[in-house]
């Protein structure tokens, strides 16, 4: 890999509780199937702060009830992209230059989920900043292993900043998509974070016959108006379930979102 460094400046996660900024980390090494991106951006999920915090579904819990699922050493981040620096022989699309960015997860394409087309439910489950094999964008250089990676082309007319949010927003569409939201469902969307705001958005344009918003935070409420909300509702200053039930004639929501990200 001509014109590449050998080493690399890291966040790396050798244990619950070793994060370790290193400055020469050994840059992945790439065979044939491989492609190697420098990094141009990497976002910070709700997700990588959990794990870094230490929670019980990344690390296991010390009665051992709940497994321990992340496999370190590893690098965090899981939304991120750049530019291609290496392709291998066996690469095909991709070339140096390109600037791209995957899916979080990365699909076995042998379980029965991925070769249905769900690989969203893929049973080994493996995902980019969680695993040692599968490394993520806190670091100068990223290997994609491309036979388990969705790979999607990101046009250079986007910032880095918008383009920071392809992967929480593919996110956001993918829960409403299985939400089967229709014009005449009451949809309450409880969360208006990055991930909520997505959600509003991407529902709106499913036209429900009321999106309701939800959030201890009056200026994301207002944001989520901005986004499209019809009703938006603090639940420190209303009763929601009382208003929620009025509205619908004691029946309540038929689609509730779960986006707040609480771990209650």
């Amino acid at each position: 890999m001509n014109g590449i460094p050998k080493t690399m400046k890291a966040l790396v996660a050798y244990s619950k509780t070793d994060y370790r900024y290193v400055e020469d980390l050994p840059v992945p090494e790439c065979g044939p199937d491989d492609i190697l991106i420098k990094t141009e951006g990497c976002g910070i999920c709700a997700g990588d702060l959990k794990c870094q915090h230490g929670a019980d579904m990344f690390w296991g819990s010390e009665d051992g009830t709940q497994p321990a699922w992340v496999e370190p050493p590893f690098i965090p981040g899981h939304e991120f992209l750049g530019r291609v620096v290496f392709a291998g022989e066996n690469v095909s699309g991709y070339q140096v230059g390109d600037r791209i960015t995957v899916d979080q997860i990365a699909p076995c394409n042998e379980c029965r989920f991925c070769l249905d087309g769900h690989y969203w439910m893929c049973q080994p489950h493996k995902i980019y900043g969680f695993f040692k094999d599968y490394c993520g964008g806190m670091a100068e250089y990223v290997r994609i292993p491309t036979k388990h990676s969705v790979i999607h082309r990101v046009p250079d007319t986007l910032s880095l900043e918008q383009a920071l949010c392809i992967e929480p927003y593919a996110c956001s569409k993918h829960c409403v998509d299985r939400a089967d939201i229709h014009a005449e469902d009451v949809v309450v969307i409880s969360g208006a974070g990055t991930l909520g705001l997505g959600m509003v958005t991407y529902a709106r344009q499913r036209n429900p016959k009321t999106l309701i918003v939800l959030d201890m935070i009056d200026n994301r409420l207002e944001k989520a108006r901005d986004f499209g909300a019809d009703l938006v509702w603090n639940p420190s200053k209303v009763d929601v379930v009382k208003e929620i039930m009025a509205l619908t004639d004691g029946y309540g929501c038929d689609t509730y979102i779960e986006a707040t990200g609480h771990p209650s």
